[in-house]
């Protein structure tokens, strides 16, 4: 597991088009994500959902790529 913390912004600039595990996440006043230790990355879900599902503690997941216009995802 990586421990370098990085912004949301450096996390999608580094692990583009994929699927990041987010951990020790720190969050502004309006509770978006600013930052946190990325864990886990891939560009397949099922690899995350893996991880997750062995995971005990807070975390969040992000797409770090585009999203087609138009639909509804569920995160």
């Amino acid at each position: 597991m990586e421990q370098n913390r990085l912004s949301i912004e450096e996390m999608f600039t580094k692990y583009p088009d994929q699927w990041l595990f987010i951990v020790d996440c720190e969050h502004d006043e309006a509770t978006q994500l600013v930052s946190g230790v990325v864990a886990v990355h891939s560009p397949s879900r099922d690899v995350i959902n893996d991880f997750s599902s062995k995971y005990k503690g807070g975390a969040a997941i992000r797409w770090s790529g585009k999203l087609p216009q138009g639909r509804l995802y569920l995160l």
